[in-house]
């Protein structure tokens, strides 16, 4: 971690975060984790640190935090984990060649894959991730008692077949843990996804891009942001993304 935050000085020094600066190139990180593992809250807490200090210059780093349930029988039920996001750590591990996963694995932009909690090996794929060309997008998202409405268009260079994805992300969630590996831990989570749609294709710049309804459980708390990924047809390599937070709805602001 210490190899990273070496980097923050930098950043404080030009009074600004360049990772958050509108010409930044976004890098996407997608951690997968679980309560269950031992390995994984130092790895949670690297990615809540490259979250919130932004510290490669010239990078938005898009953090993504999507538990697994594999860990499951082995003496704790993560309460935020989805079989869903084992399969896609499954499916990176075919397009990536690799034998098996594990926690906690970060996959970089669907292109790279790097031990979760380990500071160095991030902050080289993230380099590498950024000599890569990004597709701009616009992202829209509003949140209401009936949902979660999002719009997104291409702004130039969006290749034929290139799906969006939608992940609805939960900030600032803590879990209690009484049993398993990690018993007896008070433990915080940044960006856990609770759902992840496809939105579907989306044409070229100057044409119409995706609007849609995403659904919100009324049980997710107030913090939350919505990510939209622009990936290869077959959900592999992302070719583009962009973030945008959620406020809370106006009804639930005049409680």
């Amino acid at each position: 971690m210490k190899y990273i935050l070496g980097f923050v000085g930098i950043l404080a020094t030009l009074g600004q975060s360049l990772g958050q600066s509108p010409q930044s190139k976004p890098v996407v990180i997608e951690l997968f984790t679980s309560e269950g593992c031992s390995s994984c809250p130092p790895a949670d807490r690297l990615l809540s640190t490259l979250d919130r200090e932004q510290p490669i210059p010239g990078a938005q780093l898009i953090v993504l935090s999507e538990h697994v349930d594999y860990w499951n029988t082995l003496g704790w039920m993560d309460p935020y984990s989805s079989h869903e996001f084992s399969e896609r750590q499954t499916h990176y591990g075919e397009a990536l060649h690799i034998q098996d996963v594990y926690t906690p694995q970060a996959v970089i932009d669907g292109r790279l894959e790097v031990v979760g909690n380990s500071a160095p090996k991030l902050e080289a794929a993230i380099q590498q991730a950024m000599l890569q060309t990004k597709v701009p997008l616009q992202l829209r998202a509003t949140r209401s008692d009936k949902g979660i409405h999002v719009e997104v268009n291409g702004q130039q260079g969006v290749p034929r077949g290139a799906e969006v994805f939608f992940a609805v992300a939960e900030d600032e969630v803590q879990s209690k843990v009484s049993a398993g590996e990690n018993s007896g831990h008070m433990l915080t989570h940044t960006a856990v996804v609770r759902s992840l749609t496809k939105g579907g294709k989306l044409a070229a710049a100057g044409e119409a891009g995706i609007a849609m309804d995403l659904k919100a459980n009324a049980h997710w708390g107030k913090h939350l942001r919505v990510v939209a990924l622009l990936a290869e047809h077959d959900g592999g390599k992302i070719l583009g993304a962009a973030l945008c937070e959620l406020s809370e709805p106006a009804s639930a602001k005049s409680e």
